[in-house]
């Protein structure tokens, strides 16, 4: 159909079907919007799909036609009408779009009304529409919104047959009344909690889990988050929650909870990748044979049997290599007490082989207690605050195998290390994998004692306090308009830890001192290979020595490129000093480079290439190759 403009403009109509117009390859020269006076084109141009210079397709023409509508409506526009014609110059092989707008009359928000309401109170209905600024342009979705939030509101109150109407009504031309309409229909309490499908589990193991009792006011809030808890136990494949009505009670319900419990013998196989922030060895692909019982006589307890290689690339030597065995025994107690508190007994063996350091074995004896709790009732599900507790006993075996410096000769032999620590972490980013928002902050503090012997035989004693502190920002870069296109992300990390030792400066066993450089740390160095070290025969650092003072810096943007992959920009900046004392800030190294990172449903994949901006005689390359599994930080 022909349209009259405010211009003249020749259109040329029926030259080519749609279809045509798209089987055929025509590029868009130009998109222009007519009777455009609310917003103008750049604002419109970004809200579409067809950009100038592609291809056309007139499959965005129609999705095009119905975001602006969409968004007109948005802005107040109730009546706008969007129109498209198409000028074809089939010579050049080249389109222009042109978007007809009857904007119609802009409507704002005028008054909300609330009728119907009893046990509520208008203050608190105000408060679920408290978004919704009168006088500002009229958006239904904000109102659909709000509805929503008035009906939660009921349900969490006692009242699950709770009726909402929403009706608009146009006043002083502009101004939209909303008005809501509540039925808000009998009180209803539960009366009896049942049970079904429990066979292996007891039954307090559900009980206890939930967050509703008998004689409370029905709450449907506290029924999912009942729910999410009893999923949380990791024994059920299945959890339903049921309301049963009564007769002869129409205020009372019992609620009926069916679940369907997994195995409780279970032997796996798994491939992941191993990343530690406290001691990086690098990064590691770990193949696991575990097994175990998860309910141990009904009571959820558990026991499971973990044997763990890793491997890992050298790229220095272009190897594969085995940094780390582990077996462990692991059990769990998940309640402690009469607390949702989790705790963990770990005996477990280690060989430990990491690039560019002595190898030592590790026999562990470890207790965890570990609570995790919201900070608000906002984040109530996503628990973002982990506090814990660890004691552990470690005997420290450091071999004479293999290449082993002679700075570290005094280590042969078994060290035994008595820790307990106190961790606390918050964490708020929005994504495990791939954050673009939000924060993690944390803090360990642990206090050890390390038996053992010196070069002479005699025993010797150590004493000492591990401060280990870290701070991750990540925050989308840029206008919004720039963030909805392109989402790229700046990520931020600064790490510090620090040994301090009670009395007289001695040796601390290997596996507690501090090393830096990497894929995980400070890109550019080898693993391992950023502070103290050891030379070879031509000067170069061969074996870490590591120290016991650390201090990372990182910052990176990370940008989208195509489909799955980003490419990051970073900046690293870090070192380790032998002796706290010896802390220098001048010291610090920084390196710089590039990196390409694919997203999978396992975790990003990335290969990095970090360049030294400050590189010393005894480095032995300006940069080095990473290849890394999820962000460095």
């Amino acid at each position: 159909m022909l349209r009259v403009f405010t211009k003249p403009i020749i259109i040329l109509i029926g030259l080519l079907s749609f279809s045509n117009l798209s089987a055929q390859e025509f590029k868009i020269k130009e998109i222009k919007f007519l009777n455009a006076w609310a917003f103008d084109q750049k604002t419109l141009l970004d809200l579409i799909h067809s950009k100038r210079k592609s291809e056309f397709d007139v499959r965005l023409v129609k999705l095009d036609k119905i975001l602006l509508t969409n968004y007109y409506r948005k802005q107040g526009f109730l009546t706008v009408n969007v129109f498209d014609s198409l000028v074809v110059n089939k010579s050049d092989r080249k389109i222009n779009i042109f978007y007809l707008l009857e904007e119609g009359r802009r409507y704002y928000f005028g008054q909300i009304q609330f009728t119907g309401n009893a046990e509520i109170t208008e203050d608190q209905l105000n408060q679920q529409v408290k978004d919704i600024q009168l006088n500002t342009p009229f958006d239904e979705s904000q109102l659909v919104e709000a509805k929503q939030k008035i009906e939660n509101l009921y349900y969490n109150n006692g009242k699950p047959f709770i009726e909402t109407n929403l009706d608009y009504e146009f006043i002083q031309d502009s101004l939209v009344l909303a008005k809501f309409q509540i039925s808000e229909k009998q009180t209803v309490y539960i009366r009896d909690i049942k049970y079904q499908g429990l066979f292996d589990s007891r039954k307090f193991i559900v009980k206890r889990e939930l967050e509703i009792k008998k004689g409370e006011k029905y709450n449907r809030e506290n029924i999912t988050f009942s729910q999410e808890n009893i999923y949380g136990t990791g024994l059920f494949d299945y959890v339903r929650f049921d309301l049963e009505s009564l007769v002869n009670d129409s205020n009372g319900v019992n609620v009926k909870i069916m679940v369907q419990e997994k195995k409780s013998r279970w032997i796996g196989a798994r491939v992941g990748y191993a990343y530690e922030q406290e001691e990086v060895y690098g990064n590691k692909i770990e193949f696991a044979l575990e097994g175990g019982h998860r309910n141990l006589f009904g009571t959820a307890r558990s026991v499971s049997l973990h044997l763990v290689p890793s491997l890992q690339y050298d790229f220095k030597n272009r190897s594969i290599i085995n940094p780390e065995n582990q077996i462990s025994l692991i059990f769990v107690e998940p309640w402690l007490g009469i607390a949702n508190t989790p705790a963990t007994f770990q005996f477990s063996y280690h060989q430990y082989k990491p690039l560019n350091s002595a190898d030592f074995n590790v026999l562990l004896f470890g207790l965890n207690v570990s609570h995790k709790s919201a900070t608000n009732k906002a984040r109530r599900h996503e628990k973002d605050l982990t506090l814990s507790a660890a004691t552990q006993v470690k005997l420290v075996d450091v071999l004479s195998q293999g290449t082993l410096d002679t700075t570290l000769e005094a280590d042969l032999g078994k060290d035994q290390v008595y820790t307990t620590t106190l961790y606390v972490r918050r964490d708020t980013k929005n994504n495990y994998f791939n954050p673009t928002a939000g924060a993690v902050a944390d803090l360990s503090i642990g206090f050890s004692q390390s038996i053992g012997k010196n070069e002479f035989g005699e025993k010797r004693s150590n004493r000492y306090f591990t401060v280990i502190s870290s701070w991750y920002r990540y925050q989308p870069m840029g206008t919004k308009e720039f963030r909805k296109q392109k989402k790229v992300t700046l990520a931020t990390r600064i790490k510090a830890g620090s040994i301090f030792e009670l009395g007289a400066t001695k040796n601390i066993p290997i596996s507690e001192l501090f090393f830096a450089g990497g894929a995980s740390s400070v890109r550019g160095y080898p693993e391992q290979l950023l502070g103290p070290a050891v030379l070879d025969e031509n000067g170069f650092k061969s074996s870490a020595l590591g120290g016991k003072m650390l201090l990372l810096m990182n910052a990176e943007l990370r940008i989208p490129i195509y489909w799955l992959f980003l490419t990051e920009i970073f900046i690293d900046g870090g070192n380790v000093w032998q002796e706290v004392k010896y802390f220098n800030p001048t010291q610090i190294k920084f390196s710089t480079g590039l990196g390409l990172v694919l997203i999978t449903p396992i975790g990003p994949i990335r290969f990095d290439y970090g360049i030294k901006l400050m590189k010393e005689p005894s480095d032995r390359a300006a940069g080095n190759f990473h290849l890394g599994f999820y962000f460095a930080f």
